[in-house]
Order: structure tokens, then sequence, then C-alpha cells
């Protein structure tokens, strides 16, 4: 399965996405006119518009399911900025895409000290538990999981499912889907605590390891803080990582270097997982 994380306009989402999909629920029809009219793009007004056209009444299930599912691609997925005219779809800033399990696993090392990434066989165990029901309060790791905060007004496993995976609880405020978003203020507060983290990654390994020195320990975190390009060669492989130990440092390097761009922009947070056959 592979995961893709994209920065997203805060203010699209709090202002046309969220109360779209809200209103889509129960009046699908007045949701599609609302939307259409604060739009700007050409391609994504057509689709609200064969929606509205073949509209059988009341909420998701009055509308066609395959247009519906191009219309959310393009509201959830494509980056979207204001102009004189309404919003309109704009050049995309690259974003992550690489393996689930792998983001997870690395996601889960940062965000949570009791994750066992030193024992492949129990750590593997986590990560599947945490895939059929993904933990909060974990940052970037529950995002990955796509665990909702804040609760959504809606169930999101109903707007867009990839896998079939979700839950929604209104009871105890919790749901997760193949896809999750989290506001710009949330993704900022995950950045001042980046480096904290980062650091306590580090020395977690260091105690694991001991014995055995980490010299590479100062130049692995400017890697990961974005003070350097690249990171730097490695005289012991770190135990969580094994022999592909570099290579993961990289990806965690990667990872995170999304989580400050979008901080740097204001911007939010969106992740979506899907087949690796799609």
């Amino acid at each position: 399965m592979e995961l893709v994380l994209r920065p997203v306009d805060d203010r699209f989402f709090h202002e046309q996405v969220m109360p779209f999909l809200s209103l889509a629920m129960s009046d699908s029809v007045h949701a599609l006119v609302s939307l259409r009219e604060q739009l700007a793009d050409a391609e994504t007004r057509l689709r609200c518009e064969r929606l509205l056209s073949s509209h059988q009444g009341g909420g998701l299930s009055g509308v066609e399911q395959e247009p519906w599912a191009e219309l959310v691609e393009r509201l959830l997925f494509l980056p979207w900025a204001p102009g004189p005219e309404g919003w309109a779809v704009v050049s995309p800033r690259q974003g992550y895409a690489g393996d689930w399990d792998e983001a997870l696993h690395l996601s889960l090392m940062l965000e949570d000290p009791t994750y066992p990434y030193g024992d492949a066989r129990a750590s593997h165990g986590r990560r599947e538990g945490f895939r059929l029901h993904p933990g909060p309060d974990l940052g970037l790791a529950s995002l990955l999981g796509g665990q909702w905060e804040p609760f959504p007004s809606f169930p999101p496993d109903r707007v867009v499912s990839t896998l079939g995976r979700g839950e929604y609880v209104p009871r105890e405020q919790y749901a997760f889907a193949d896809w999750a978003w989290r506001p710009a203020r949330t993704v900022a507060d995950w950045n001042v605590h980046l480096e904290r983290k980062l650091r306590r990654l580090l020395e977690r390994e260091k105690a694991r390891l001991a014995p055995v020195e980490l010299p590479e320990l100062e130049q692995v975190l400017a890697y990961w803080l974005g003070q350097v390009s690249q990171p730097p060669a490695l005289s012991a492989a770190f135990s969580g990582l094994g022999p592909r130990a570099s290579s993961w440092v990289q990806a965690l390097g990667v990872l995170t270097s999304h989580v400050r761009q979008a901080a740097h922009e204001g911007a939010g947070l969106v992740i979506r997982v899907v087949s690796a056959q799609r």
C-alpha cells in the first residue's frame, strides 16, 4: 500500500471542503450548488453540474458514485488558492509518496516512545493493530494512520474509501478512514515540537546501542531538521532500521521536511492510503 501526503490550503478546507462534505451528508443538492458558486475551476464546476443533473434526492445516496469520487478527489487532493473569481486549482508543490508501512514505522518511532522499533515482530504487530484502530494523540503517526483530529461532523469513510477502512463513533469523538486531514494550527504545533521528538529518538537509539557509539548523531539531527541537504554515512546501523538504516534515515528526513514546509507555508496536511496497483 502507498501513502500520499500533501499540503492543503487551510482556508479552503475550513471554508469550503469541510462545510461542503458536512452538508452533503443530508442535502447534497444544496451542498453542490453552494460549492459550485465558490469555484473558478471549470472542470470542477462541470462535475458539480453533472451530479446535480443526475441527482435523485437526499444525501450521498442520491448522487452518482463515480462523478462524486472524481469531484471529491479534486477537492481533497489538488492544490487550491483563492482568486478574483473564486477558488482555483494552482500548480502543485511536490508532496510525499511512499510505502505506507514504512511511513507508519518511521512516524511511530518519532511519536511513540514505547514503540518497539528494534523488535521486528513486535513492531509489525503494533503497526497492524494501529491500522485497524489508529490511536489519537500521536501527532504525525495518528494522521498517517487515518485518525481524525478534530473530530469531523461527517463520517470520513463515506466520503472516500480506498481500502474499506473506517470507523465513526460520535459518542467517543473518534473517527478514522483511508484519508485524513490536519489543520494548519496543528501542523504548526508539530513543527514546534519536532526537534524535541527527533532528539528523543536519537537518545533512545544511543542508549540501545551502548556501548557502541554513534558519532553521527548531531549530523543526523541536522539533516532531519533541514540544516543540511544530505544525511551522513553511518558508522553503525541504527538498530531499529537494520541494514537499510541509511535509506530510512533519509526517508524520515523527507517525511519531516513536509511537516516543516507546511508549517512554514501556514498549510494543513492531508493524507490518503491507496493500493500500490492504483
